[in-house]
């Protein structure tokens, strides 16, 4: 570009300086966020003034840089044009390593019309998050993936078919989604929510989804018994009695009028189990079983410390066991070569298909296998819920840049009950 005058070419330096400073910093703004969802920068040079106009139309105030903030008290965000969510685009063992919180100024949009975006209010941090990102579940996860197994938030957009299936704008929905719930905003199908309840926590409501779904299905649903049947005068065992579901467990049978309810948990637990009317034992089967051998009516299992072996041998003769995880053989574990660590996969294998008197729960296949049972009692366990009938006891509410460092520490053995997400603080 040939420039004659002298002040003619002090200005075009000075445009030229400028639109390198901007450059510069939308290079670097960009840093961080997720390459599929940035425009091309040259394409951004060109529309920049047309951003800056939708940006001024949605009042965007805050930066785009994430902080790590991790309380609780933090206040919440206000631009709800920018969505946020965790990402990680390879297994990996190290969440914090594979994991990233990703910010774009990109709300997802309705495309199919059975889909619903729902704002998050709260989404769930849990161990089985942990397992996904590693590549140890046994179902097949695509990547890139978004943990957060469960998530509560309000519908925000929805495909013309939603609206007759009796759901609208604004309203509070939960659903067990299996990814995607550590987020600001995500996209579920219609037919997998469930309407909250508008005057409870959202935080306790994230955590019916699975945990006391798992332990309310696992005591009235898991087991063959007559429709008029109760748990009356049922004596039960739970394993890992001080662990979310297991507390869950405890509640709901006390609810149900259940006779006697074993525990098993480390002996720092016992005191606590006994505070709650439950007979505590010790951790290790080789000194439990002997105790309860041959006189439980249910047995809910999630830790498989010896192949199932000894739950079972609890069992009296019309005796059920429920199998609802195998941390032992889990927490540790590798991926093995079809993701499922061998003796996982073995396990899981002949508990679904070669033991009698067994039920194998997973709260995501039984929302999709058994939708109208899976709502029905969902709609139940929140109405308990908001009549403050069941306490769900959230031990830590976390930011989204939170999350990686969070299933470290769940992984770690360092927290010690429910975990939730809230996207907005």
């Amino acid at each position: 570009l040939k420039v004659s005058s002298l002040s003619n070419q002090k200005i075009f330096c000075v445009i030229l300086i400028t639109e390198l400073k901007n450059y510069i910093k939308m290079v670097h703004d960009s840093r961080g966020r997720d390459p599929h969802s940035r425009m091309d920068i040259g394409k951004n040079l060109i529309g920049r003034t047309r951003s800056r106009s939708r940006a001024m139309q949605r009042n965007r105030s805050k930066s785009r840089a994430a902080r790590f903030d991790a309380r609780d008290a933090a206040p919440e965000v206000n631009d709800e044009s920018i969505n946020k969510f965790v990402q990680y685009k390879n297994f990996g063992l190290l969440a914090t390593e594979c994991s990233r919180v990703i910010a774009i100024d990109e709300i997802p949009e309705v495309t199919e019309r059975w889909q619903v975006v729902i704002k998050v209010k709260a989404s769930t941090v849990s161990l089985t998050d942990c397992y996904i990102r590693r590549g140890i579940w046994h179902d097949k996860i695509s990547l890139p993936a978004t943990p957060g197994f469960d998530v509560v938030g309000t519908i925000v957009a929805m495909g013309d078919i939603v609206e007759s299936a009796g759901f609208d704008y604004g309203e509070a929905v939960a659903a067990c989604c299996r990814t995607g719930g550590n987020s600001r905003y995500c996209v579920l199908n219609y037919k997998d929510l469930t309407s909250v309840p508008g005057n409870v926590d959202s935080a306790q409501a994230a955590c019916i989804i699975s945990t006391y779904m798992t332990a309310y299905q696992a005591l009235h649903r898991c087991k063959p018994r007559g429709p008029k049947q109760s748990l009356e005068g049922v004596n039960i065992l739970v394993t890992g009695g001080n662990g979310p579901i297991g507390k869950a467990v405890i509640e709901l049978a006390h609810r149900a009028g259940a006779s006697k309810i074993f525990a098993t948990a480390a002996k720092k637990y016992h005191a606590d189990l006994t505070a709650e009317g439950v007979c505590p034992l010790p951790l290790d089967s080789k000194m439990w079983l002997q105790l309860v051998k041959g006189k439980m009516d249910i047995v809910i299992d999630g830790i498989c410390q010896d192949g199932y072996a000894s739950p079972r041998a609890a069992l009296n003769a019309k005796g059920h066991l429920i199998i609802i995880g195998m941390t032992l053989l889990m927490n540790g574990a590798e991926a093995g070569m079809c993701g499922t660590p061998l003796d996982a996969a073995v396990t899981y294998f002949k508990s679904g298909w070669m033991m009698s008197a067994t039920t194998r729960y997973c709260p995501y296949e039984s929302s999709q296998k058994k939708p109208d049972e899976w709502k029905h009692d969902m709609e139940y366990l929140f109405a308990l819920l908001a009549r403050n009938k069941i306490k769900p006891n959230v031990v830590n509410r976390v930011s989204l840049d939170a999350v990686p460092y969070t299933q470290q520490k769940l992984e770690a053995g360092e927290i010690d009950g429910l975990v939730v997400c809230k996207p907005w603080k």
